[in-house]
């Protein structure tokens, strides 16, 4: 049954002069106190409910069945509390006014408690007061967390009394889900007997939403309900929850680009789903560890419906895994402690992601002029490249810059190039490792010569305060090696290789030995890898020459000593 027919239901039972006692049943958080909170008052302005007195009772906490009758006597408000927009609970002045009523009725009838103060008899006055309970509604709410001193058959049949002889229409609101063992059983033995109006509410997402978030007028608003509606939230405690959250967020975000604050929300709605709805969401650490790439290399490990279920959840929301910024706002909810610092610092260097990706489109722009038609725009193309260069440096690697500048020297616009360049260059902080990158490496591939003598002249500027230990023992752990790193090693002696070697000891030994002698197998062109090669054999075979335990020490890394 749709959640408008649910209220159409409602609405005819309060409008209806039967006494009848209606449930709704539905799953916790859901809204169905909200609901009926809502359209009761809606009743009550329109002057469409009958009786014109109400109760609300909840049963949680509640010991005994005179603790129940006490509360629909004390919790009794009149038409009045609605239409005036009043707190619909009961106040001490209403209740007072109520217990001294009935005692001057009681007096008046009875005679018997003449100069008696009515507080030293309230809790008799108010047990007794229940007497003068009936043509009113009564709900109650939280069925399914009575004590185990409090009966629930007891209950029902205080809802078939309040009904049948209090002439009251009596409305019950629970989670029948959560009732186990003999509860359970009480109530669908007493379901039919007792009630007879049954409902369930079961809103869909979009409903939920829709009542949780009707005002859709503001970015925080609107994107809660965008993201909650898509990870299929219907608990209106959660949505809440989400709401607050996001508030506070947005306070310390306040500035920042939109897009920040929308990962935020974004990131938000699902950590709260997970945190607050364990059982409905996807586990934090599919959310927490989830690899973005992973279904590039083929994944063996067979997966439950739940788990493949969970997968197309986070597909569909668009979540591929929390980088830094999520961490942190994970961890603000987690521990309901928002450090501003935290959350700006990785805000600040998110915005300055999304600014180079920015850079890097408005590139991607520019060259969308040359590839996009077969048009007469030579030109156009030129002075928009170029200019493209200028304003994006930070997003431009060298290779893109190198093909670039290649390509406006082809079709004849050279003047300025050189001014871009050095503008390239200047607004660059990277260091060294950036200007003598490796060409092997993806986005580091220069090849036009005016581009390449820019980067080595910037290189050249670095201070190398590197030693032959660290990059030989970083070519060993990384299996691989950079332009810089054969410059450097080969710049030195043997005589500096010999050094080097005889001043480690251990692990160190065998890093740098191995480092050193790391191209003996490496076919290649390049005339420093058989250089270091050279020197380093020149090293070893110098101190297996200097006794013979050396000479046994050298042999083990594959090197022959000649004799001296």
């Amino acid at each position: 049954m749709s959640s408008e027919l649910v209220k159409n239901e409602i609405r005819r039972f309060l409008k209806s002069e039967n006494k009848l006692a209606l449930c709704l049943r539905g799953r916790w958080g859901v809204g169905k106190t909200y609901t009926w909170d809502t359209l009761l008052a809606e009743a009550f302005r329109n002057d469409t409910v009958t009786p014109q007195r109400y109760a609300y009772v909840s049963l949680f906490g509640l010991e005994a069945l005179s603790d129940v009758r006490k509360s629909v006597f004390e919790h009794t408000v009149e038409a009045a509390a609605f239409r005036e927009k009043k707190n619909l609970e009961a106040t001490f002045s209403s209740v007072s006014e109520r217990v001294g009523q009935l005692t001057s009725r009681w007096r008046a009838g009875v005679g018997m408690l003449r100069g008696v103060p009515v507080v030293a008899d309230y809790g008799g006055l108010v047990e007794v007061g229940f007497l003068d309970v009936r043509d009113q509604i009564v709900c109650f709410d939280d069925l399914e967390r009575i004590s185990d001193s409090l009966k629930l058959k007891d209950v029902l049949g205080l809802i078939s009394f309040l009904k049948e002889k209090k002439r009251c229409k009596v409305v019950l609101l629970l989670n029948s889900d959560a009732l186990k063992g003999q509860d359970a059983e009480d109530f669908h033995l007493q379901l039919e007997k007792v009630i007879d109006i049954n409902l369930e509410y079961d809103p869909t997402p979009v409903e939920s939403i829709a009542t949780a978030i009707p005002d859709r007028s503001t970015l925080k608003t609107r994107l809660v309900a965008e993201y909650t509606t898509k990870l299929g939230i219907t608990n209106l405690r959660t949505v809440f929850k989400i709401l607050q959250i996001c508030e506070r967020l947005q306070e310390v975000l306040n500035g920042y680009d939109e897009r920040v604050v929308s990962q935020a929300f974004h990131s938000s709605c699902l950590f709260a789903f997970a945190l607050y709805q364990p059982s409905d969401a996807p586990p934090l650490q599919a959310i927490l560890e989830h690899r973005p790439y992973a279904h590039l290399f083929g994944d063996n490990e067979e997966k439950t419906p739940e788990q493949i279920q969970h997968a197309e959840l986070l597909r569909r929301y668009a979540f591929r895994t929390a980088d830094s910024f999520d961490r942190v706002v994970f961890d603000c909810i987690r521990t309901g402690v928002y450090t501003d610092s935290k959350i700006r610092q990785e805000a600040d260097l998110l915005a300055a992601q999304l600014k180079l990706a920015d850079k890097n489109a408005a590139f991607s722009a520019a060259w969308d002029i040359y590839h996009g038609s077969f048009d007469d725009n030579g030109e156009e193309f030129a002075q928009a490249l170029k200019q493209s260069i200028v304003d994006n440096a930070p997003a431009i690697t060298p290779t893109d810059l190198s093909a670039s500048i290649a390509t406006l020297k082809e079709l004849g616009h050279t003047e300025g190039l050189t001014d871009i360049i050095n503008t390239y260059v200047e607004s660059r902080g990277e260091g060294k490792e950036f200007w003598g990158g490796d060409w092997m490496v993806p986005g580091f591939h220069v090849e036009d010569p005016d581009v390449k003598a820019a980067f080595d002249t910037k290189a050249a500027e670095f201070r190398d305060d590197r030693t032959l230990e660290a990059v030989a023992t970083s070519i060993v752990k990384q299996s691989g090696w950079g332009d810089s790193d054969l410059d450097f090693l080969d710049q030195h002696t043997a005589e500096d290789f010999y050094s080097a070697i005889k001043a480690a000891k251990g692990e160190q030994l065998r890093a740098i030995v191995h480092g050193l002698t790391y191209f003996r197998k490496v076919s290649s062109t390049d005339p420093r890898l058989p250089s270091i090669t050279a020197k380093a054999i020149d090293a070893l075979q110098r101190i297996g020459q200097e006794s013979q335990i050396n000479r046994l020490r050298v042999g083990k890394f594959g090197v022959e000593v000649p004799v001296a």
